[in-house]
């Protein structure tokens, strides 16, 4: 018997049907198990966590007059590796600094970067925090990136937020080189009060692309650790100016102008004790006399620390500032400029040539440190302005902590700290971890 080419098919696509069906199923059914299976490696290296934090705050950190404050905020980061020599982080917060206005709900993308391991040269380009120097607290080599110093958080560190930007690092006989290049620019936020009546302020901010580049030489590991760094970019802290004087009021602006940091750093220990130094000299563009912009300055920490019997941590740092060409503000007639000249001394600390101060830190913990209680100060005889900053934590779980503290500013109110009196604030928070 023979079969025709159009019997042949008629008689077979019965079975030919079944075979497209199951060649399509096994297909789906691989591509279903490679996408699961995918997911699940991409589920296996991603690292995601974050907090959930509610608090109160007696007044603002920001001079504003606002006052008992119900504080709500959501701390998220990611990190995710798919390569033994590639991650991806990201890392931010939402928060709202008074639950009773909607408006006061912001949020923040502190960090977004990749790393990667070229060869010997390990990179980090994005959105990423650069922190310097190995004095405790007070670093005269940290003027990379920013802070936003009226954050409503008990940890200082909660206050730095990150800038786009290429940091390379390598390692040459030992000793590691880094290299920075940062083509944006964002300020500190830092508490001001409201200008007086018919009294206008503004800042004016480099626009972006800026050019910035710092370039850092640190050993490790040794008896001694040191670095050597150079900054060339804008400077954190902003000049304020006298933009103008009409029949309407006084024009006042912040700036930001170019500075150059030159600075180093040292720890090591010492029997008990860790020593450590750092100090650092900024050029800015100063060149006159009354040109409103912050005269260049040499500013450096000494200190060391130990741990005594009983779990007490004690550090203690001296701390001294020269500013260069100095100009007493009493030399200043013109008396409305002369009130510019105090704020811009105030806020970049130029009220004296040669200023003093001291600054301890004193921990303590208990309750196998679930508890630990810790008090931060530091004074000036200069002006007799000081800064004390209490604070006690309890860890009622692994992911439960419950922290108290406050920040407690005075002196005169022409001194660095005497002008954040009414900034002054005691806090609770409650923080869930996951």
């Amino acid at each position: 018997m023979r079969f025709d080419g159009r019997g042949a098919l008629r008689r077979s696509s019965p079975a030919r049907i079944v075979l497209a069906v199951v060649l399509t199923g096994c297909l789906v059914a691989v591509a279903a198990a490679e996408e699961t299976s995918l997911l699940s490696d991409v589920i296996a290296r991603t690292n995601v966590g974050g907090s959930l934090r509610g608090g109160y705050w007696s007044s603002s950190r920001d001079l504003d007059g606002r006052t008992h404050l119900p504080v709500a905020a959501l701390w998220l980061h990611g990190r995710w590796d798919p390569q033994p020599a590639v991650a991806v982080v990201v890392d931010g917060w939402v928060r709202n600094d008074d639950l009773f206005h909607e408006e006061a709900t912001a949020g923040k993308l502190r960090e977004a970067y990749v790393d990667l391991r070229v060869g010997p040269v390990d990179l980090r380009i994005g959105r990423q925090i650069i922190a310097w120097g190995r004095a405790d607290r007070i670093n005269p080599t940290d003027t990379l990136t920013p802070r936003d110093f009226t954050l409503l958080v008990p940890e200082d560190a909660d206050q730095r937020f990150g800038v786009t930007g290429i940091r390379a690092t390598t390692t040459v006989a030992g000793m590691s080189l880094t290299g920075i290049f940062l083509p944006t620019f964002a300020p500190h936020v830092i508490p001001l009060r409201p200008p007086p009546p018919l009294t206008t302020l503004a800042e004016r901010v480099p626009g972006d692309p800026v050019w910035q580049g710092a370039l850092k030489l640190e050993r490790t590991g040794g008896r001694v650790d040191w670095s050597v760094s150079y900054f060339d970019g804008f400077d954190l802290f902003p000049d304020l100016q006298l933009a103008g004087v009409g029949p309407s009021g006084a024009s006042l602006l912040l700036t930001h102008h170019r500075i150059r940091v030159i600075g180093t750093d040292a720890a090591a220990a010492v029997g008990p004790y860790t020593v450590r130094g750092e100090a650092a000299y900024t050029f800015t563009e100063h060149s006159r006399v009354g040109d409103q912009i912050k005269s260049p300055f040499f500013f450096m920490v000494l200190g060391a620390d130990r741990t005594w019997p009983g779990a007490v941590y004690v550090n203690l740092q001296y701390v001294l500032r020269v500013v260069a060409d100095f100009q007493p503000l009493g030399d200043v007639a013109d008396p409305i400029r002369r009130e510019v000249a105090v704020q811009q001394a105030l806020i970049n600390d130029q009220l004296d040539r040669i200023k003093h101060a001291l600054a301890l830190r004193v921990g303590r913990s208990w309750l196998n440190d679930t508890l630990r209680a810790e008090i931060n100060a530091i004074v000036s005889p200069n002006r007799f302005d000081y800064a004390v900053r209490p604070k006690l934590t309890y860890a009622l779980t692994d992911r439960v902590k419950l922290t108290a503290g406050g920040d407690l500013f005075g002196g005169p109110t022409v001194s660095f700290f005497g002008r954040l009196r009414d900034a002054s604030t005691a806090y609770v928070e409650a923080r869930w971890d996951f």
